[in-house]
């Protein structure tokens, strides 16, 4: 195709300008380095694409991606609900900390105190 362009270029049957051909030459060698490099570029840039991902948290980059933003949502929703339980021990353990325990050391000595069969009519009378 392009050596038919030059031709009629040459033969004068298309006018073109000296501009025009000198960027001939440039476009048929750029148009054959993509044809020869192209699907190689492709593919490198897919699998570099794809380390990126690797190498970086995969589900930063491809929250965007609507397939892998609905399957792995589950997941981001395990997380949160683990964040909210950590959180609320962290909590409960801070209440817990404050506290005297008075209430729990005095059950412990009553509970010395008596022997087995108070105890179990004590549990028997709270049921």
């Amino acid at each position: 195709m392009f050596t038919k362009i030059i031709s009629q270029a040459n033969y004068k049957n298309i006018s073109m300008t000296p501009m025009s051909k000198k960027k001939m030459p440039k476009f048929y060698k750029t148009s054959v380095a993509l044809r020869t490099w192209g699907q190689s570029g492709l593919a490198f840039g897919v699998t570099g694409f794809v380390l990126v991902c690797y190498v970086t948290e995969w589900r930063t980059v491809l929250q965007y991606v609507p397939y892998y933003n609905g399957k792995y949502a589950q997941m981001d929703i395990n997380e949160a609900l683990d964040k909210i339980r950590e959180t609320s021990n962290v909590i409960e353990r801070k209440k817990n900390a404050g506290r005297d325990f008075q209430q729990e050391r005095d059950d412990a000595i009553i509970a010395d105190n008596l022997n087995k069969e108070e105890i179990i009519n004590l549990v028997a009378g709270k049921l």
